[in-house]
């Protein structure tokens, strides 16, 4: 699992790993079942009214994972989840500066009360996630340290991907 707040890069590095990745692994975004909407059966998703709907959201996530995995393939699902909400495989965490998330949600059209949503989801995401790369860098490079990420995980290897892209 990686989780990122919105505007963490998570929908623009999906290609990059489908791409350096080919046959190895599946790469889904949990917003690939939405519409251009960001409706799921005519439900707006992400709507505080949805909330009700959630859990099952994220159980129909968990079912098609289980699906994929049983075949021998790795899964690797992004989505903005705390580890609570779907307690399903590891979990890293795609993370940017406050500014840089402020301003990739300003100009999806996103007003300040979302924006501060999103800052405050970030917030927590680093308090309960604290494995961490760089969603800042290009979908190249990011996509790289989540697959170096995987690659350390299926190995029993420790790897400390934030300080180490600093530089």
């Amino acid at each position: 699992m990686v989780t990122g707040a919105p505007g963490s890069g998570k929908s623009t590095v999906v290609p990059e790993l489908v791409r350096l990745s080919p046959g190895n692994l599946v790469v889904m975004d949990m917003d690939e079942l939405l519409d251009d909407d960001g409706r799921l059966l005519g439900i707006d998703i992400a709507s505080p009214t949805a909330a009700p709907i959630w859990p099952a959201y994220n159980a129909l996530w968990l079912r098609i994972t289980e699906l994929i995995r049983r075949s021998g393939i790795p899964v690797l699902l992004l989505s903005p989840l705390l580890p609570a909400e779907l307690p399903e495989g590891r979990w890293l965490h795609l993370d940017c500066p406050d500014a840089i998330r402020r301003k990739r949600l300003a100009l999806r059209g996103w007003a300040e009360d979302q924006i501060a949503d999103a800052l405050a989801d970030a917030a927590e995401l680093r308090t309960r996630v604290p494995r961490s790369v760089r969603g800042d860098l290009s979908p190249d490079r990011v996509a790289r340290s989540i697959l170096d990420w995987i690659r350390g995980e299926r190995f029993g290897k420790t790897v400390s991907l934030w300080g180490r892209l600093r530089s």
